[in-house]
């Protein structure tokens, strides 16, 4: 909320404040601070244009949808970078054991040439079991095709991440802003709501 915390948009609860309760001297200081907060918060309303409490809640409503996708757009980005992270994983053991796994081959013995290096050619045969599932056109990516993907993924996440971060901040200076615009509204609301009563009682 660097906007928020920058032109001093958060009030002080004085009623749930304990502090304030206890210390007339803090609540005085607490009151001018609020209202300070809320001079800030009608010049900010002034400044973006909003001429209505509907004007305001619709463009709130809005930026709050528009960082649910980008979160959303985030997580499936993420979901390909593990992905693709995994794929590159295997295929480093593959590439690590093939060697081994083709002298097996070549062995006279190769029953007592796998017990020598059973755990080199499991670790192989589980590589290629997986880039089989992974892939069953048979066509595997090669590594350097795998680490370029990587890289654009990386960059595209870095991309998401830095949009889906000043979308959630926006969200939040604005809903601090609804927040403070409602304070500031609600006590002339009460004046109008007892006036009208007035006028109904006499």
């Amino acid at each position: 909320m660097e906007i928020c915390e920058r032109e001093g948009l958060h009030q002080v609860d004085l009623q749930n404040n304990v502090k304030a309760q206890q210390s007339r001297a803090y609540a005085q200081k607490v009151k001018l601070t609020n209202l300070k907060q809320m001079a800030n918060t009608i010049i900010y309303v002034q400044q973006h244009g909003y001429d209505t409490r509907d004007a305001l809640q619709n463009s709130y409503d809005e930026i709050l949808a528009k960082r649910i996708e980008a979160k959303k757009e985030l997580r499936e980005t993420e979901d390909k970078l593990k992905d693709i992270n995994e794929v590159i994983r295997y295929m480093g053991q593959y590439l690590a054991n093939k060697k081994v796994f083709g002298e097996m081959l070549n062995a006279r013995n190769k029953k007592k040439f796998r017990e020598a290096h059973s755990s080199e050619i499991t670790v192989y045969e589980t590589a290629v079991r997986f880039l089989k599932n992974r892939y069953p056109g048979g066509k595997i990516p090669s590594m350097k095709a795998l680490q370029q993907e990587k890289q654009s993924l990386t960059i595209r996440r870095g991309a998401k991440q830095n949009t889906y971060n000043y979308l959630r901040d926006y969200a939040n200076e604005l809903k601090t802003v609804c927040s403070n615009v409602d304070s500031i509204l609600k006590p002339q609301q009460e004046k109008e709501v007892k006036r009208t009563k007035q006028q109904e009682i006499s």
